[in-house]
């Protein structure tokens, strides 16, 4: 058997990783240091792939020093206007470049994944800093106890204008959501009201702004873990959001092992699952899927660049063990942990993968 990991990231910085176990002349007519052979049948020739990038992308250094000089008087609003400008075309640039299937705009003006929804509630103010699992960025806590209301105003929470169709829009799953608030309510009853109330709306101001994909991020299962009682409400508050959509519903859970909990995410009522593969054991994921896989094949948290040639066997083991209805590569988590110049080689390096992948779909 040969064992291999989806990126090349030293064994110091990798606890828990994605190792793949494969028969080496069932799967592959070359060894793993050498080229990628093609020459036997792969399930990739029937399904699609796709690529994309999810979450909030980093901001350049410009943007960073017009908004502390905007806070100090040094600069005035249209610096900082224009810093925001350059910075997300530059980004679409990027996608385009790659290759990208769907077209994000970063969230480059999103302090965290909740502060626009909870200004958009009209909600209380929230003070406290929390750190953001164990990175070294942190969200400011949402305020969410009493009555919940719904979201007054869509304004920036929709791609900009700008970007290319198809698009992906980004939002916090109701169950993290739901998690990571300050409240005095049931939690569970909050998620289902999230999801109504709040995330719905957005979605469906999304889907008519051009949004195709809409990628929901649930750091908070992979890293805390969920309990039984807590599936039924969770499945309740998606098929919320699920429900009579004309887009495809992504949940996406990183920053931990998916394995424990595939059985249980399989029966979500979504279109597509998205794991974190550099902590998750791929044999775990099964096979049969009746739904997409978002592959999370490049690490956002580490400044090495995978390997263009690793990236793809992974792709196309998935399709010849998970069998997913649709494959969707993309990162393992959001890039913004990244210097904007790591986040740009590790899109670049997406978009060869795809292609690479795609190449395998027409042969």
């Amino acid at each position: 058997m040969t064992a291999w990991r989806c990126s090349a990231v030293p064994e110091s910085r990798r606890p828990h990783r994605a190792t793949i176990s494969l028969p080496l002349g069932a799967t592959l007519s070359l060894p793993l240091w050498g080229r990628v052979g093609w020459g036997f049948c792969s399930k990739l020739s029937t399904i699609n792939v796709f690529a994309y990038q999810h979450g909030i992308y980093p901001r350049s250094e410009k943007v960073v020093a017009s908004t502390r000089g905007l806070d100090r008087g040094r600069v005035d609003a249209d610096a900082v206007e224009a810093a925001f400008a350059e910075d997300l075309a530059a980004f679409v640039r990027l996608q385009q470049k790659s290759g990208l299937d769907v077209f994000s705009d970063g969230l480059l003006r999103w302090q965290d994944i909740f502060r626009p929804l909870v200004e958009a509630l009209g909600a209380a103010k929230p003070e406290s800093l929390v750190r953001w699992f164990d990175t070294n960025t942190f969200f400011r806590e949402p305020e969410l106890s009493g009555a919940l209301a719904g979201v007054n105003h869509a304004v920036g929470l929709m791609p900009d204008a700008s970007v290319p169709r198809p698009r992906v829009a980004t939002l916090p799953s109701p169950f993290m959501f739901s998690r990571a608030a300050r409240t005095d309510r049931d939690r569970n009853q909050l998620m289902v009201d999230l999801a109504g109330k709040v995330l719905r709306p957005v979605v469906d101001a999304a889907v008519a702004a051009g949004c195709q994909l809409v990628h929901l991020e649930d750091p908070w299962i992979g890293y805390f873990g969920i309990e039984s009682k807590d599936w039924a409400p969770l499945r309740e508050a998606l098929e919320l959001l699920h429900r009579d959509l004309r887009a495809t519903l992504a949940f996406h859970v990183y920053f931990g092992d998916a394995g424990p909990h595939v059985d249980q995410l399989r029966r979500l009522p979504v279109d597509a699952i998205g794991v974190d593969l550099v902590e998750t054991d791929v044999n775990e994921l099964g096979s049969g899927w009746d739904k997409g896989l978002v592959a999370g094949v490049i690490d956002g948290r580490s400044s090495m660049l995978e390997s263009l040639e690793n990236t793809v066997e992974v792709a196309r083991h998935l399709a010849d063990t998970v069998r997913p209805r649709n494959l969707y590569l993309s990162s393992n988590c959001e890039l913004a942990f990244l210097p904007t110049v790591v986040a740009e080689q590790k899109v670049q390096r997406l978009g060869e993968a795809a292609k690479r992948v795609k190449q395998l779909v027409s042969v």
